[in-house]
């Protein structure tokens, strides 16, 4: 019989082993593109991406590019926010409420979920491989003609800070 000292050593190895791979496979975790067949053993229903944005500049690199196209993922979910308000005069609290399914599914190759926090703030949380930590907020307020405007701020995420409409 093994001693428990052995079976504890096994066990922690275990461990490590697995949490490194779910990293290693978040890391490289690949969406497929719209039309793809995706290769995954369960069906994947595809989630129609937002109208791109208007570009802001004629050349932006990649790494705004992708803040920018986080931004234009989550329009639908910020109309969404803005229709509730001027329907019912309160904010909704999550996606649920709008009838938008659940954060998740607005994932994409950097965007790893949208979701709604509180006073109707979208929050576009970005994958660790983009920016570790990274959240785009786009924070509604309300101007005195009763019109809904928003405001863009970034956290843990230069590259959306460098975006012209996002600082």
């Amino acid at each position: 019989m093994k001693s428990p000292a052995y079976l504890f050593i096994a066990l922690v190895f275990a461990v490590i082993f697995s949490l490194i791979a779910y990293r290693v496979s978040v890391h490289f975790a690949q969406v497929p593109a719209a039309g793809e067949v995706p290769t995954a053993a369960a069906p994947v229903e595809p989630v129609e991406p937002a109208a791109p944005a208007a570009p802001e500049a004629p050349a932006l690199p990649p790494s705004q590019r992708q803040a920018a196209d986080a931004i234009a993922r989550a329009a639908d979910i910020q109309a969404a926010v803005q229709a509730f308000y001027e329907a019912n005069q309160a904010w909704p609290r999550n996606l649920a409420q709008l009838s938008l399914g659940n954060p998740d599914q607005y994932a994409d190759a950097s965007v790893a979920a949208i979701s709604i926090q509180p006073q109707g703030v979208v929050a576009i949380a970005m994958k660790p491989h983009v920016s570790r930590g990274g959240v785009i907020r786009l924070t509604p307020s309300i101007e005195p003609d009763g019109r809904v405007s928003w405001q863009c701020r970034a956290t843990n995420y230069p590259a959306a800070t460098r975006l012209p409409s996002c600082r």
